[in-house]
């Protein structure tokens, strides 16, 4: 082995000496950025945080920008007074063509409304025939002898029902009167198809041949406002009820007899 110098055994120790300073630097640092970290619990591990989310922000709503709608009828209301104005302007100035255009286009905007509203009631009545008129009243000739006769029956049902009930008819008439003169033979002829009893009552003391049995009113007991009068009358309690003023046929007076047996409840519209 060679002999070493003071010179050299100065350097090695030299570069022992250095050597370390390095890792004493390092091991400052690590353990500087160790105290700064958060210190951990009892477990090893770190709990895992939810991430904050930020508010969300609302979200303003947009100004209301919605009109006024205005009502069926005010807006009837306006267009009436816009067709309106548009007829009379039309008709101080028959000449001018631009007026009366507009007019013109009015005119066809409501005939176009009436037809939609035409067929739109078409389409309904089939879908809810009860509000058909025609259903229970038909309007063809060749179904409506067959709807009259059905009426005709039911009335004649009614008359003999107020018969079996004790009702007859007083005829309350002045004879000197042509329109009493004129309806006697026909409400004779009606008590005696029906087989009614007809009493006739006179108010001015002058009595009808065309009536079988009559009576004269001296003492005014049956108070009519008007002349000739036609009356149900009770034989048992003694009520009256009017059935019809002035001239009448007998197809009417047989509905007006149903019409009163029923408290005219049953419609013959």
């Amino acid at each position: 082995m060679k002999d070493l110098s003071t010179k050299t055994v100065n350097n090695s120790i030299n570069r022992l000496t250095i050597k370390p300073l390095p890792l004493m630097l390092l091991a400052l640092l690590a353990f500087h950025s160790i105290a700064d970290e958060p210190p951990k619990g009892w477990r090893w591990y770190n709990e895992t945080k939810a991430p904050k989310v930020p508010p969300k922000e609302e979200e303003s709503l947009p100004p209301n920008s919605v009109s006024t709608v205005m009502s069926a009828t005010e807006q009837m209301q306006w267009f009436h007074r816009a067709f309106d104005e548009a007829l009379n302007d039309a008709t101080i100035n028959p000449t001018d063509e631009e007026k009366n255009l507009k007019l013109m286009k009015l005119k066809k905007f409501i005939d176009g409304k009436t037809t939609q509203t035409g067929m739109t009631f078409k389409k309904l009545i089939n879908e809810h025939p009860e509000y058909s008129y025609t259903k229970d009243r038909p309007t063809e000739q060749a179904a409506r002898a067959t709807y009259y006769q059905g009426i005709q029956l039911k009335n004649e049902a009614t008359v003999r029902q107020l018969v079996q009930e004790g009702w007859g008819l007083y005829f309350i008439y002045e004879g000197q009167d042509a329109l009493s003169q004129t309806l006697a033979p026909s409400i004779q002829d009606f008590a005696h198809r029906y087989h009614i009893e007809l009493v006739g009552i006179s108010k001015d003391g002058q009595t009808f041949e065309t009536i079988n049995e009559n009576r004269i009113d001296k003492t005014g007991r049956v108070q009519v406002r008007y002349t000739p009068a036609l009356m149900l009358a009770n034989i048992h309690t003694k009520a009256l009820k009017p059935l019809a003023y002035g001239f009448i046929s007998q197809k009417d007076l047989l509905s007006r007899f149903h019409n009163v047996a029923t408290n005219y409840q049953d419609s013959d519209f």
